[in-house]
């Protein structure tokens, strides 16, 4: 249990990646603040941070308001927990600086295909505007043309607000969700320890 956990980072201008999950009951990112998934404070943005892991439900009010704070991400990592209990869709409507000029790579890890997923993922889909790269880790045995085309269709690929972005979908045979962070490579801080690219 974490329920007493609290996370303050107040000051590290040379953060270049972040993990967090919305587990925690308490983040604080320079004078923003997170209580139980819900921006309480006043926007301050890290913009060193480049790369972002996260574990969370499929929650669009969490990972915005983290977003609006990092807005110079350019890789995002999801391990969505569909075991979390989530809150209604949330419609963001004003503009994120991190969609519209920074945000290259998306990973996806444990996607269902459930209402609440694929809601969450068509956000990023209609509005990450220079994305290259999109990739979702689902748990199937098969991962076929049909079932992929399926799966375009329901996450509205073709109205993507990235024309020349590429979608991939890798099926993962293990019954639990993946770790999110290489362990043999967290103590090299140059490397992205999300990318499993890294550890072939």
């Amino acid at each position: 249990m974490c329920s007493g956990r609290v996370i303050r980072i107040i000051r590290a201008p040379r953060t270049r990646t972040l993990a967090c999950d919305d587990h925690i009951p308490k983040l604080q990112l320079r004078t923003r603040h997170f209580e139980k998934m819900v921006v309480v404070g006043p926007s301050y943005a890290m913009r060193s941070v480049k790369v972002l892991g996260l574990l969370t439900a499929p929650d669009l009010g969490f990972v915005t308001g983290l977003l609006k704070c990092l807005p110079c991400v350019e890789k995002l990592y999801i391990l969505l927990d569909t075991w979390m209990l989530f809150k209604k869709d949330v419609k963001c409507s004003a503009p994120l600086e991190c969609l519209d000029w920074h945000l290259k790579k998306v990973k996806i890890m444990n996607y269902d295909e459930k209402r609440v997923d694929v809601n969450f993922i068509k956000f990023f889909v209609l509005n990450a505007r220079v994305v290259e790269y999109m990739k979702f880790v689902v748990h199937r045995e098969k991962c076929g043309a049909k079932w992929i085309a399926g799966q375009h269709e329901k996450l509205q690929v073709n109205d993507r607000a990235s024309k020349g972005a590429v979608f991939d979908f890798e099926a993962d045979f293990s019954r639990l969700p993946n770790s999110m962070v290489h362990m043999e490579h967290i103590h090299d801080l140059a490397m992205d320890p999300f990318d499993r690219s890294l550890c072939m």
